[in-house]
């Protein structure tokens, strides 16, 4: 009788810690979201941290530093291309046969400038000068086109100068986007960086560490924050024709919940903040409370990021373009090894931290709450028999 009573009291117990209020999903049931399916998605991915995965979500941000781009083309070297304008100007000496040619008094001709009409390079890859005729221009530089000009005229003229400049370049420029503001940036020989298109766009009126660049440039698109973008020289690279720069001011935020001293909504600096750091701004784990063992990183992972091979899989889960894929992160805090993952693992933004009660806790509560209500009824009965 007092063995079944036991185990019946176990049981109520059992039941009743179950059934106590909590501030989220215990780590087994986290963990059991990989097993579960939705009508048309399958299992969550839930990824414990340790060196390989921490080491790899380090190098995948390290890749988006502008100095990791693949795509490196050759500077701009002035070459001129399909619709550009030059301007053609022509001087010859006196006295002058062909161009301007003006008699003085003594019957001889003046030096006279011919400014010829601007002109954009045909799809042909030509412009026209009098009596020279079409002369091919493209893949040549202002200085080429003039000793062309020149030999060609040096049959005819009487010692003839050209000077040839290239006065609206525009095949090889930038597109810079700002707020309120966007500009197409020709390039010049000089080799323009990525800190002087954000100076010809007028720079930011927001705080340098809220800013982010993103440099697109072909297939590849980056975003680097401005705020590490100034402090690493080697970041500033040189732009190329066709780039396309944005100046972007988006706030980031992650959500703390569960055991932790603090729950709320963090903001960060574009230039990043690992986990660590995060953990520390919502006042850390809370002794009494927390499991160290499950502490969860909830993050939605947008299908372009994955690797081809990933995004195959999660095609064949239901996924396409255009949709986010759920991961989770755990992390065991009592592996002496996570000290150094906490400071690897970058929080993205939109991100929620989680960390669940340990089962100790619960049933501690389960006590506090038993003691609550018998401790009222045990001071009343010791106050009825002192009577």
């Amino acid at each position: 009788m007092k063995k079944r009573m036991i185990i019946s009291t176990i049981a109520v117990i059992l039941s009743a810690c179950n059934a106590m209020p909590t501030s989220g999903p215990k780590q087994s049931k986290v963990m059991d979201l990989q097993q579960q399916r939705t009508d048309y998605q399958s299992k969550v991915d839930v990824v414990d941290i340790n060196d390989h995965i921490a080491e790899n979500l380090f190098n995948q941000r390290q890749q988006q530093f502008f100095s990791q781009f693949t795509q490196q083309m050759a500077d701009y070297t002035g070459t001129v291309k399909v619709g550009d304008t030059l301007e053609v100007m022509i001087w010859e000496a006196p006295p002058a046969v062909l161009f301007g040619a003006v008699l003085n008094e003594n019957g001889t001709g003046g030096s006279q400038l011919t400014t010829l009409p601007e002109q954009i390079v045909s799809k042909t890859g030509k412009i026209t000068v009098p009596f020279v005729g079409a002369i091919t221009v493209t893949g040549k530089t202002p200085e080429q086109i003039q000793r062309l000009i020149v030999n060609r005229l040096s049959t005819q003229a009487n010692q003839p100068q050209a000077l040839v400049r290239l006065i609206k370049n525009n095949t090889a420029n930038v597109t810079v986007l700002r707020q309120g503001n966007s500009i197409r940036m020709p390039l010049t020989p000089t080799g323009e960086r990525v800190l002087d298109a954000v100076a010809a766009v007028g720079g930011t009126t927001e705080n340098i560490q809220d800013v982010s660049v993103q440099l697109a440039r072909g297939t590849e698109v980056k975003t680097l924050s401005l705020e590490v973008l100034t402090a690493n020289p080697s970041e500033n690279i040189k732009l190329r024709s066709g780039d396309v720069l944005t100046l972007l001011n988006n706030p980031l935020s992650f959500t703390g919940l569960g055991a932790l001293g603090n729950n709320q909504q963090v903001r960060f600096a574009a230039k990043g903040i690992n986990l660590g750091e995060a953990i520390g701004r919502m006042g850390g784990l809370i002794d009494h409370r927390a499991d160290p063992q499950g502490v969860f990183i909830f993050r939605y992972i947008p299908f372009d990021k994955l690797s081809l091979t990933e995004q195959h899989i999660w095609t064949q889960k239901g996924y396409t373009k255009g949709m986010d894929i759920p991961r989770v992160y755990r992390i065991n805090l009592l592996d002496p090894k996570s000290m150094f993952w906490l400071q690897r693992f970058y929080m993205e933004d939109k991100d929620l931290v989680y960390v669940s009660n340990a089962p100790l806790a619960e049933f501690q509560k389960f006590l506090r709450i038993i003691f609550s209500i018998t401790s009222p009824v045990i001071s009343t009965t010791n106050s009825v028999n002192s009577l």
